[in-house]
């Protein structure tokens, strides 16, 4: 029993002590080491860029090919929940900026350079084809043959959702510890963890208490409040979590969500069609911490706090907005700067405060979306089923139109 318990910890563990130990011993190694590793992770990183695609197409296209005509509703219904998700958790993060922010006054402070660690070599591959295109061509061949069966494309289907977890199960996954080692001494050696504590520390615990309160709920609704299921979804999102955090890539962290998805769903399949969908436009940690820096910006240049209005037709359009995020760290704020400044009526000072402190941030936000996206399919699985029920794929087809994914 207690090797079997092993087994299963064995990962988050490892992810946990490669997160923990360059922190507390970062100082005690050579920079060229920590430049050795670093340029290692990019390097990884840049593998799996190239690959991820591929990854993302044979996935969704899989999928998609082995469902019947409920596909468009499948297609529509994710596309729907995602938005209002998002829209849900930026109000979460208004409301809980209004309350949080009125018991202290914060001042502004000056964000100083620090220095840079700069990989050891340059390795890069260029992308054939973005992961955002990969997915929408996915998307629409998988949803030609769910319309138009082939016994062809659900053969290639099956072939490549082989091919591609094999790489991530195979190839990425034995690897993950050494890949977010040299992203864990870049955060050391800058002193990302450590600047963002000692500047912006009390808005940084509102952020994380936010971030962490709102996504225990929806786990303990996904748990359907039993503590012991709540626990295990918890432990299985746990090394994608870790991933998200060292990374700062919600899109890095995908291949250890997916396992982790697959877990908590008991459905791999389901888990493969989900997660790429939403990695990079369902971002509930990003949500709820910009909302929150927007407000401490607003009051740290002295202006008149949003009205109800403002902030609804904000949230509308970032809510919007969270399809076109560039898969970057600090995509979002790069999106939402123009609306910052259309509907909250920053200036270009306030732009330049709130992309310093928000790129600071940026590692525990990053945690929380992957986190976020890790509940998403447990509860969106269950709302697919309640529609099937309610028969309501009558509305694209009038013959009954049951999603059911193939073995």
């Amino acid at each position: 029993m207690s090797i079997q318990l092993f087994k299963k910890l064995k990962l988050p563990f490892f992810l946990l002590a490669v997160l923990l130990l360059p922190m507390f011993f970062g100082s005690y190694v050579p920079v060229e080491v920590k430049s050795i590793s670093y340029a290692l992770s990019l390097s990884m990183k840049s593998v799996l860029e190239f690959v991820l695609p591929f990854v993302i197409f044979s996935f969704v296209f899989s999928c998609l090919a082995n469902l019947e005509k409920g596909a468009v509703l499948f297609v529509l219904l994710l596309i729907v929940c995602v938005f209002a998700s998002n829209f849900t958790a930026i109000m979460v993060g208004f409301s809980s900026g209004y309350v949080g922010l009125s018991f202290y006054h914060f001042m502004p402070a000056t964000v100083e350079a620090s220095p840079q660690l700069l990989p050891a070599w340059q390795f890069h591959l260029t992308k054939l084809i973005s992961n955002d295109r990969a997915l929408l061509i996915g998307f629409f061949i998988g949803i030609f043959f769910s319309i138009h069966p082939s016994a062809t494309a659900k053969k290639a289907g099956v072939r490549l959702n082989k091919l591609a977890n094999g790489f991530l199960r195979k190839v990425f996954i034995p690897f993950l510890p050494l890949f977010i080692l040299g992203f864990v001494f870049k955060l050391e050696y800058e002193h990302i963890l450590q600047k963002s504590l000692n500047l912006y520390g009390p808005i940084l615990v509102l952020i994380i208490f936010s971030q962490w309160v709102y996504l225990g709920f929806w786990y303990l609704v996904a748990a359907q409040f039993s503590f012991k299921k709540f626990m295990g979804y918890m432990k299985n999102v746990l090394p994608a979590t870790l991933t998200g955090f060292s990374t700062i890539s919600s899109a890095a962290a995908m291949p250890v969500l997916l396992i982790s998805t697959e877990k908590n769903l008991n459905d791999a399949e389901q888990a493969k069609m989900l997660v790429p969908a939403i990695i990079n436009i369902h971002t509930i940690g990003s949500a709820i911490a910009m909302p929150i820096l927007a407000l401490a910006t607003i009051l740290t240049f002295g202006l008149p706090m949003p009205s109800l209005s403002m902030i609804l037709t904000f949230a509308f359009y970032t809510a919007l907005a969270k399809y076109a995020v560039a898969a970057v760290p600090g995509g979002v704020i790069i999106v939402v700067a123009p609306l910052l400044e259309a509907h909250l009526g920053f200036s270009s000072d306030m732009i330049g405060l709130i992309t310093a402190v928000y790129l600071i941030c940026d590692p525990f936000g990053t945690a929380a979306n992957v986190t976020g996206n890790g509940v998403f399919p447990i509860m969106f699985t269950r709302l697919l089923a309640k529609a099937q029920q309610a028969r309501l794929p009558r509305l694209f087809n009038s013959k009954k139109t049951n999603v059911v994914i193939e073995p």
